[in-house]
């Protein structure tokens, strides 16, 4: 009886370790009538998979973004926003395609883009959590939007309902 307080509690804090968003967590706890120390590490996300990984196009848990990854680019449009996007260049007007609803990263920047197709409505999900990578393209989905880049140059973008960088 005297060690089920201790090992519960050691439990516990076991258990909260693995609480959190996207953070590795060490919790330590004595327990005080044995004198040992139990460690716990935990890590909410997992590491990001080496390798080709997840659907090559494929939408968001929400519907509201769709995107097509290849191991030289991501593209990602996006059906409702609350921002508007920069102006629409000369070149996207001449051609007579859309402007505003996408952005795309390849090996040298990141950027809107000039359309007239979509990738909206890809038949694999990406969960909110999880990742998709071809070559040094990676996307990852999360509750707040998604973010795409080139992981040997960090160009990339991050794209929601409420708001879009260009990096």
């Amino acid at each position: 009886m005297r060690l089920a307080l201790p090992v519960t509690l050691a439990a516990l804090l076991l258990a909260l370790a693995g609480c959190g968003d996207d953070t590795k967590t060490v919790t330590e706890l004595k327990i005080p009538s044995t004198g040992t120390t139990v460690k716990a590490q935990t890590q909410r996300l997992s590491a990001i998979p080496p390798g080709n990984h997840g659907p090559h196009y494929f939408e968001t848990p929400s519907h509201n973004i769709g995107c097509y990854i290849d191991s030289k680019s991501a593209r990602c449009d996006i059906r409702e926003r609350s921002w508007s996007p920069p102006p629409k260049p000369q070149y996207c007007v001449k051609v007579g395609v859309d402007w505003g609803q996408g952005l795309a990263v390849g090996a040298h920047r990141a950027s809107f883009v000039c359309a007239g197709d979509t990738v909206l409505g890809g038949p694999g999900l990406l969960g909110y959590r999880h990742s998709a990578q071809r070559g040094t393209t990676l996307c990852v989905s999360r509750v707040a939007g998604i973010t795409c880049r080139n992981t040997e140059t960090a160009h990339g973008f991050f794209l929601s309902r409420a708001s879009y960088r260009l990096f």
